[in-house]
């Protein structure tokens, strides 16, 4: 079923059902911080969510070998989502610096607004560059961010390297020709990503995040006969003689 609602209040209603509107069990998706609270707020209620899906973030570690006219856009990509969103460039090529900051300065220009505000607040208050000492700092910096959008956009020879010491991002997209845009839209990577570090922990929204699981298992009595020992000394230890006592009861 399709419902058009949105904001605080379409969660509510999600969430405890209206005259029109059926109660579900879980609510899942990105959205402002007042949608982002609510759902934390009806999880009280038994409703679970999957959080936290709020303010855009990407973080983009990059070398001497990038064009600095296309990492400029791609720092831009998801900075003008909202003067919220957060937009890191992490390096240990001081070079690049200046050439990204101006193919910045030239396509932050060409944005309309309120575009061209969101992305200067993501990049001048919200995010900017971080100098590492090399490629094993900037996977430390990039875990600890744990970003909902990561691009890796080194040389060749180190992509295999830094891809396995980064563990921490919802989404990495690698090289220059695999934009957030890209993914976004096209790929097939999930577009509802953990953000506020919970990368750390969560994974993005795909089909699996609405399927459970339920343990189903079988005992004969010789392998029940087996398991007694272990059982009678735990259920000992937990001080559960009803525990014990349905092993026993079978006279095994």
């Amino acid at each position: 079923d399709v419902f058009r609602v949105n904001g605080p209040a379409g969660v509510a209603a999600l969430a405890f059902g209206t005259e029109s509107i059926p109660q579900v069990a879980k609510v899942c998706g990105p959205g402002s911080p007042p949608v982002t609270l609510a759902q934390l707020e009806v999880q009280r209620y038994g409703c679970v969510s999957v959080t936290l899906l709020c303010m855009s973030e990407s973080l983009i570690v990059a070398d001497g070998s990038v064009d600095p006219e296309l990492l400029a856009a791609d720092l831009l990509n998801e900075a003008e989502h909202g003067g919220d969103s957060t937009s890191v460039l992490v390096t240990w090529d001081r070079g690049l610096l200046e050439p990204t900051e101006l193919a910045l300065a030239r396509r932050l220009a060409r944005l309309p607004e309120p575009r061209r505000a969101y992305a200067a607040e993501a990049l001048g208050v919200n995010g900017g560059a971080i100098v590492v000492g090399g490629p094993v700092e900037a996977a430390e910096v990039a875990n600890a961010f744990a970003p909902e959008h990561l691009q890796l956009s080194v040389a060749a020879e180190l992509e295999a390297e830094l891809l396995g010491a980064l563990t921490n991002a919802g989404e990495i997209l690698i090289g220059q020709y695999t934009p957030f845009s890209a993914g976004n839209f096209v790929i097939g990577c999930p577009a509802a990503l953990p953000t506020n570090g919970w990368a750390k922990v969560s994974s993005g929204i795909t089909v699996e995040t609405f399927l459970k699981r339920t343990a189903v298992a079988r005992a004969d009595q010789r392998a029940l006969a087996r398991m007694t020992p272990t059982v009678l000394a735990l259920a000992a230890h937990e001080g559960f003689p009803a525990h014990a006592d349905a092993v026993t009861a079978r006279r095994l």
